[in-house]
């Protein structure tokens, strides 16, 4: 496997800022490197963990007071995003890897989460800061669905894996994606009704976004590429709630799998989707699916 990459798409033009996220992802790749491809000892692990931990915070102060020198609009979103990180992301991680004694799945987890985090939050939000980022603080319509899928989904998307990602018009759940993956995303909100997104995509795609995010070269969907999924999700659901001007944790992610086909089709089979959007990537098609849950659904007792 080759090494995960900074690369230049990440730059925000910003020298302090750039160096940090490059150094981030400089730890996160000396983990894979030790511990999940030479399986080296625990305690590699954990001082990794504690080196990432302590540049994040310091890097994150930095961010902040940049921010606030420029008098950026966006600052105090922004700083919540930050604040969830360091209040219960890397802290759960932390749990979680000292509950199963570091096991590989919890390495993975970590890898994956801080991994897809960075980029996701690099590309929609730091990019963002400097005006980079090309929906930034849009305030987009709730009516106006096209507005919604460009600043919302298609921009960040483009972002991240370039301008070959279009908008290709309405998808039906009969229509056929070659090789499809069912990847399921189940959101509580605060308010209302939950959400369940379904990404379907197929798994040449799937591997090949995961390669471009990362660097480097996958052949199989593993957990990393999981739970990179779940922070990129994430961010583009805090992004939305922005755009609102909403609360960024209005929506929280209460559960994440890969469905099989039979239960992909059976979910949708008596009803159409809120939205059920098609995108074109070169040659290749994805389609999101964002669909209302009912006020009693959510997640099964002990969810994460």
């Amino acid at each position: 496997m080759q090494q995960i990459q900074w690369q230049d798409q990440f730059k925000i033009g910003v020298e302090i800022i750039d160096q940090a996220h490059q150094k981030l992802f400089s730890i996160v790749q000396k983990m894979m490197d030790l511990y999940v491809k030479r399986h080296e000892d625990r305690f590699a692990c954990v001082e990794g963990i504690k080196y990432f931990k302590a540049y994040a915070l310091k890097h994150f102060a930095e961010e902040e007071a940049y921010m606030r020198e420029i008098g950026y609009p966006g600052y105090l979103a922004h700083k919540r995003i930050h604040d969830r990180m360091r209040r219960e992301v890397i802290p759960d991680l932390e749990r979680s890897l000292y509950a199963t004694d570091f096991s590989t799945e919890a390495v993975q987890r970590f890898i994956g989460v801080c991994t897809g985090w960075l980029t996701g939050h690099i590309i929609i939000e730091d990019r963002a800061i400097t005006g980079k980022t090309a929906g930034a603080f849009a305030a987009a319509q709730p009516t106006d669905e096209l507005s919604v899928v460009r600043e919302v989904i298609l921009d960040p998307l483009q972002e991240m894996f370039g301008p070959g990602i279009q908008f290709a018009g309405q998808f039906s759940v009969r229509d056929p994606i070659v090789d499809a993956q069912y990847y399921e995303l189940i959101y509580t909100g605060r308010e209302g009704p939950g959400l369940r997104f379904v990404l379907v995509i197929g798994e040449r795609l799937l591997l090949h976004a995961a390669g471009l995010l990362f660097g480097i070269d996958f052949y199989d969907r593993d957990e990393i590429v999981r739970f990179a999924m779940q922070e990129i999700a994430q961010n583009l659901v805090q992004r939305a709630a922005v755009s609102f001007g909403r609360d960024p944790y209005l929506y929280r992610l209460a559960e994440d799998r890969f469905l099989e086909h039979e239960e992909y089709t059976q979910m949708f089979e008596e009803h159409v989707p809120w939205h059920s959007l098609l995108f074109r990537a070169g040659q290749d098609h994805f389609a999101i699916c964002i669909d209302r849950l009912p006020e009693q659904a959510g997640p099964p007792d002990g969810a994460q």
